[in-house]
């Protein structure tokens, strides 16, 4: 289904550079035209009248300890039910930090000379940017016409698929190349074509609609018992609530240090401010194992203690951490306007910081 090529991508989660494309997955070049056939998707939309045909579970590559998909090529195909005319696209997505990249133009080579397309911004997704540079992903697209998708399957051969390659510029910063097998071009449009001869789900039966007009108007009725229900409780609770507002007057009236506005001693509760999961050692680094961050809180004890996402906590204050429960525990145990040391790593490097609540 898809080749990875030049996409520079780094590891931001965890610090690892992403690998060559296919040096952990099977070979783009070895599945078959029945395997992308057979695994492409199918979707009937009703109400758009539409059916959408797409090969993105065909192929791809993970790589990096969280099997993480960087770049990722496929065909995408829409029928459209009332006119039978059928659009194409390429699509292909990406994932990247530093500048924001803008897609222009898609170039691929054809029999009678080079061809181009102008480049689709489908969607863009930033992350991380209060961290340092911020990590894009894009879905980009370019329009393909049925006849060059057609003159690409034709060339299949079982057991000798070629590639059709392409290259998205971009400004600033490089652009996308990216390349599909010749038999996920044919296995695409045996799908295409068995979609477009299949019957489409049609509209429901008079006798159906009534039936579910009826459950909609039992359903109603619920409803508006259940809210008949709650604003009585409603009532109730705002007649429980003045009486409460009476008794806070009758507390700070006999309590000065409330009357004047002063504070009142508490305990709060210590926060160190980060959203993680567990994660254990894997086979390549078996010590490595703790607590993965997924999130950091702007202006957090981790934020000014210089903790960031994708780093792994595994000892704080001297306690060993392997669960969000250990780390929960660590933190309760700290005193207020304590400081602590954090140990962790940074992609595969340890490191040591100090926390101040």
């Amino acid at each position: 289904m898809k080749l990875r090529i030049a996409s520079l991508a780094a590891l931001i989660v965890l610090g690892f550079t992403v690998n060559t494309a296919g040096a952990r997955e099977p070979a783009l070049l070895s599945l078959s035209m029945e395997h992308f056939r057979d695994s492409a998707s199918v979707t009937d939309d009703r109400a758009d009248g539409t059916t959408t045909i797409t090969t993105e579970k065909g192929f791809a590559v993970h790589t990096g300890p969280m099997k993480m998909v960087w770049n990722d090529e496929y065909l995408k195909g829409v029928i459209d039910r009332n006119t039978g005319e059928k659009s194409f696209q390429v699509i292909a997505m990406t994932i990247y930090s530093g500048n924001r990249r803008l897609y222009q133009t898609a170039d691929y080579q054809w029999t009678d000379g080079p061809k181009s397309a102008p480049a689709i911004q489908l969607s863009t997704q930033r992350e991380g940017c209060p961290l340092g540079d911020c990590t894009y992903t894009e879905l980009i697209a370019f329009n393909v016409d049925e006849d060059t998708l057609r003159r690409i399957a034709a060339q299949y051969v079982p057991g000798k698929p070629t590639l059709w390659s392409f290259n998205i510029t971009a400004k600033p910063g490089p652009g996308y190349s990216g390349a599909l097998s010749s038999a996920e071009f044919a296995g695409f449009l045996a799908r295409v074509d068995e979609a477009a001869t299949a019957a489409f789900p049609g509209a429901k039966s008079n006798t159906a609609i009534v039936k579910e007009s009826a459950a909609v108007i039992k359903e109603n009725t619920a409803i508006a018992q259940q809210n008949a229900a709650l604003a009585k409780q409603n009532a109730a609770l705002a007649k429980q609530n003045a009486e409460l507002a009476q008794e806070n007057a009758a507390l700070v009236k006999g309590n000065p240090a409330l009357s004047q506005g002063k504070p009142v001693s508490t305990s709060p509760k210590l926060d160190l401010g980060i959203g993680g999961i567990a994660v254990a050692a894997a086979a390549e680094q078996p010590n490595r194992a703790g607590i993965l961050v997924t999130a950091v809180n702007s202006g957090s004890v981790a934020q000014r203690a210089g903790i960031i996402i994708g780093d792994i906590i595994y000892e704080f204050d001297g306690h060993p951490i392997s669960g969000l429960a250990d780390l929960e525990a660590a933190v309760a145990g700290c005193a207020a306007n304590s400081s602590v040391a954090v140990k962790l790593y940074r992609g595969t490097n340890k490191m040591a910081l100090t926390a101040r609540f």
